[in-house]
């Protein structure tokens, strides 16, 4: 009888002990919602330029278009969790220039820094329409 008894005690202690080791789950980070209009405005070394940014989200993926004083382009990009990301490229004079947007959501405004290729960096901030 103490041998079963001690069977048992040991095997659920087993039990137990592998319980609580297992790895918890994380929760989840909430993808923000950032479909809409927006007006995105970018700091540079020339100034502040505003322009106009649509964006259509599917999960975590942003596409759209942004239009301004140079024109109407396409871009992608990326939000997980409050970090955001897109990127697009345009023509100066001739030449294919990328800008990279990075940075944070937080409700309807987004903010963070512009990296114009190799010509520097900036700020940029945008606020849901």
């Amino acid at each position: 009888m103490n041998k079963t008894r001690a069977w048992i005690i040991a095997t659920v202690a087993t039990v137990l002990g592998a319980c609580s080791s297992a790895p918890s789950q994380q929760p989840v980070p909430k993808v923000a919602d950032l479909s809409g209009r927006w007006v995105l405005t970018t700091e540079s070394q020339m100034g502040a330029q505003d322009a106009q940014m649509t964006v259509r989200q599917t999960g975590s993926a942003l596409a759209g278009t942004i239009s301004g004083q140079a024109g109407t382009v396409d871009y992608t990009g990326t939000v997980k969790g409050s970090a955001v990301a897109f990127d697009f490229t345009i023509n100066v004079q001739g030449t294919a220039l990328k800008l990279d947007y990075r940075g944070t959501v937080d409700g309807d405004t987004m903010k963070g820094k512009t990296v114009f290729g190799q010509f520097g960096e900036g700020t940029f901030t945008a606020k849901r329409q």
